[in-house]
């Protein structure tokens, strides 16, 4: 296995595997469905040798379950125990984001909002 492409955040976008019947590239989240260990694509490669120095298999190092933005459960955890607030963590994961009460403003579903979208484009 060998990395092709990294994103600039580090996760792995092209990982090439050569295989006992050919070679393939896995692509974002192909790795994280292809191979089942990694549950992100935020990880390192570390060889596994033999004592005959053969390979036999590879460590997956790295960290983290998601896509790589938005909120850390585990890093929001870590700063909950520092003692931030919520509206601390939520600012530092959601800069120049606005926390308010639920109101009549915010519209999660409107019942015809496909034709609200297209009769606003005529």
């Amino acid at each position: 296995m060998e990395v092709h492409k990294r994103s600039r955040s580090g996760r792995i976008l092209t990982l090439a595997i050569d295989t006992d019947i050919g070679k393939l590239q896995l692509h974002k989240n192909e790795i994280r469905s292809a191979l089942e260990p990694p549950r992100s694509t935020f990880f390192y490669l570390q060889p596994i040798y033999d004592e005959s120095k053969q390979l036999n298999g590879y460590a997956f190092i790295g960290g983290g379950f998601g896509h790589g933005v938005g909120l850390s459960q585990y890093g929001s955890y870590n700063l909950a125990k520092l003692g931030w607030s919520a509206e601390r963590i939520l600012a530092f994961y959601y800069p120049q984001t606005e926390i308010k009460p639920l109101d009549d403003t915010i519209v999660f579903w409107e019942e015809n909002y496909p034709e609200s979208i297209s009769s606003s484009k005529k």
